[in-house]
């Protein structure tokens, strides 16, 4: 199971701890790796220090006993007759939840190496949150408990066809009453459990099975072409050390997409005419570099992404330079947008004193200037602080570094 999920070295875990993205990415070897590292950071990195866990269970007595019987009721899923108690034996249980979390909360104030991951690592990411001023052991237990927690929702959501925050784009790809879906689960059932091979391992079941149900219902959106600095983005990346923003009002423009509402239709009208927008002010000087973001999201499941389109629009359309433009081709609302625009100008080396600024229609503008309630609801935190209005379709933002924070509901663009 660890090779499953291990990264030769721990490169690009540590390239998202640092303000730039200026380190190698390509250790991470397959699709797999990004979804656990931007879902469960905190499990991911466990992963690669296997003796932490290994020490636990070594001298935990009841935790090694608890792991055990969890991994006897997975096994016995084989004959469960009904969909939810193939649930109960994919999740964690509350109770299972509970001690795990006590447990390695302790474990930090006694175990060095586990410290230090902490230390040098996780809280350095600010993906469960700001970490300044958090001591270690909250912030773990924070960040453990909302890992086993977000496995548990995705199980619900994928298997048990739990609505997820946005149905129409998000839901289950399959019929949980057709009379065959059990045997897909136990499918997934079996997949996991060949990947258990040490006593150890059975702490990733839930895990596994929870990144499997999404391949299985093709929602690997997370992992869609990254590694980026090394891909789609790598000639604007490159550029960004090289520009002189002195020269220029704003660091960056982002535009908003509109996705598209026929099934088959690459690039909408409204993607069209904000991508037009973009490249007028990028014309005119305005921002060096043009980042259009909007992930694999209108209609349900379609194939097209839609910063991809836009991008194409923009360098095929418009003669707008690639090393010009930046893609998230992650976020599936207005909010992302915003939140991973932020992530991009923290972790990208853009000039923190420097404002960005964002185009779209009037209508959505508006919306953006409202939005703030709508972060709270939906993240927990505002990503972005606003400046003022430039125009009635351009409005200007600087990130802030709660947009680092995973979203635990949303596994598609965490």
């Amino acid at each position: 199971m660890y090779k499953l999920l291990k990264i030769t070295c721990l490169m690009l875990v540590w390239c998202c701890f640092l303000p730039t993205q200026a380190q190698v990415t390509a250790a991470y070897e397959t699709p797999q790796d990004w979804v656990v590292a931007k879902n469960y950071l905190a499990t991911f990195l466990l992963n690669q220090h296997p003796e932490i866990l290994q020490r636990m269970l070594a001298e935990d007595k009841q935790i090694a006993e608890l792991l055990s019987k969890k991994q006897q009721r997975y096994a016995a899923s084989l004959a469960c007759k009904d969909l939810d108690c193939m649930l109960q034996a994919f999740k964690w249980s509350p109770q299972e939840l509970e001690l795990f979390t006590q447990r390695w909360t302790k474990r930090v104030s006694t175990d060095a190496g586990l410290l230090k991951m902490l230390e040098t690592q996780l809280l350095p990411s600010q993906a469960y949150g700001p970490s300044a001023g958090v001591p270690a052991e909250a912030y773990f237990a924070k960040a453990i408990r909302q890992d086993m927690e977000a496995m548990n929702l995705v199980i619900d959501i994928y298997a048990g066809a739990k609505k997820p925050n946005y149905p129409k784009i998000d839901s289950i790809s399959f019929n949980v009453r057709d009379p065959r879906y059990l045997g897909l689960l136990l499918d997934v059932r079996q997949d996991v459990l060949t990947d258990i091979r040490q006593p150890e391992d059975a702490f990733h079941t839930t895990l596994l099975t929870a990144v499997r149900l999404l391949e299985v219902n093709e929602r690997w959106d997370a992992a869609q072409l990254e590694p980026l600095i090394e891909k789609e983005n790598k000639r604007a990346y490159e550029a960004i050390s090289k520009t002189d923003f002195a020269q220029y009002p704003y660091s960056l423009l982002l535009t908003l997409g509109a996705g598209p509402e026929v099934y088959g239709q690459p690039i909408s009208p409204g993607g069209m005419l904000r991508s037009r927008m973009a490249a007028r002010s990028y014309f005119d000087g305005l921002a060096p570099f043009i980042v259009v973001s909007g992930g694999r999201v209108h209609p349900y499941k379609t194939t097209f992404i839609e910063a991809i389109e836009m991008k194409r629009y923009l360098m095929e359309v418009l003669r707008v330079p690639e090393e010009a433009i930046l893609i998230d081709p992650h976020a599936r609302h207005t909010t992302t947008n915003l939140r991973n625009t932020a992530r991009i100008l923290l972790k990208y080396g853009f000039p923190k004193d420097k404002f960005a600024i964002v185009n779209s229609s009037v209508a959505h503008i508006n919306a953006v200037e409202r939005m703030a309630d709508r972060c709270m609801r939906e993240l927990g935190y505002v990503p972005y602080v606003l400046g003022k209005r430039v125009s009635d379709v351009i409005l200007e933002f600087k990130p802030r570094i709660e947009a680092l924070t995973i979203d635990p509901d949303e596994p598609l663009d965490p």
